[in-house]
């Protein structure tokens, strides 16, 4: 069944928007409809056409509009893409074409990310796994990613530096010592690690450590 344009609009970055007697519409480059215009009645196999064209340009400047803000996992872009309810190979498609530009990574955002929280926040390995897990990476990714990260020591380092930061702004007694250990658990750090650091700064106070835990 053919159709014909009934509306021929201009875009800005070298766009056309077209609507078609059917009802559809979409907005694609002028290259690719250069012997289009207001009125030209197309075939079923030219409207097909243009439709999948729009629908891959609607997903392609949707995940470069998430990308341009941050990074992003193969999750966060597929789930972006489902809310424009695109046909299913051209979701598959967009997807091949992002990850061989190098544009969705999950082993490199996950080590970015990695790196970035603990830099940050100082975060400690299962605070990680957990909000990782959130954003779509998978177990094996993220395990070869904590375990890069985290050479031995680390996780307590970064504990006394989260440690420090609170201790600029409150006085060290029992009290504050088991906010901190909370602090710490709720960070991601291991139990071990977690015990260490609060045993050490009782010490620090004078406090009998089989007394307080």
């Amino acid at each position: 069944m053919t159709e014909h344009v009934i509306d021929y609009r201009p875009r800005p970055r070298k766009r056309v928007y077209i609507k078609l007697s059917g009802g559809r519409s979409f907005t694609i480059p002028v290259s690719a409809c250069e012997s289009i215009g207001q009125g030209t009645v197309l075939s079923e196999a030219e409207v097909e056409r243009l439709f999948r064209l729009g629908q891959y340009y609607l997903g392609k400047d949707k995940a470069f509009r998430l990308l341009a803000i941050r990074a992003r996992t193969r999750q966060e872009i597929e789930s972006a893409l489902d809310g424009l309810s695109l046909e299913p190979s051209i979701c598959r498609g967009l997807m091949e074409e992002l990850e061989a530009l190098g544009l969705v990574d999950d082993v490199r955002f996950a080590r970015e990310y990695i790196q970035t929280k603990m830099e940050v926040r100082q975060f400690g390995p299962h605070r990680l796994k957990y909000q990782l897990s959130k954003l779509g990476i998978k177990k094996p990714v993220i395990e070869a990613a904590l375990a890069e990260a985290f050479d031995p020591g680390l996780q307590e380092e970064l504990a006394w530096k989260l440690v420090d930061k609170k201790l600029t702004r409150q006085k060290l007694d029992e009290k504050s010592i088991r906010r901190i250990g909370g602090l710490l658990r709720r960070s991601g750090f291991d139990y071990e690690v977690v015990n260490r650091v609060s045993y050490a700064l009782l010490k620090r106070i004078g406090q009998d450590v089989e007394d307080s835990y």
